[in-house]
């Protein structure tokens, strides 16, 4: 399936390296001693960001209401086969 939507791997990739960036910035957070206004309000953003990945990936991995997408794809990988 990742073949015929490469794409997803990409995303996937990409998302990846979003999660990296946003604990690398966390790490630093926790490192410094004070936390200004701003830095609190960084933090939760990083914080809510972390969380609507985690909601989009728990997304990807549900299937469609439409067993039609799925009968679709069975259908085509099987006729290219």
């Amino acid at each position: 399936m990742i073949r015929e939507m490469p794409y997803i791997s990409e995303h996937l990739s990409s998302l990846r390296q979003e999660i990296a960036d946003l604990r690398n910035l966390n790490a630093r957070f926790t490192e410094k001693g004070d936390h200004s206004a701003l830095d609190q309000t960084a933090l939760e953003l990083r914080t809510t960001r972390l969380r609507e990945i985690k909601q989009e990936l728990s997304q990807m991995l549900n299937r469609p209401d439409d067993p039609k997408v799925w009968w679709e794809r069975s259908r085509r990988a099987h006729q290219s086969a």
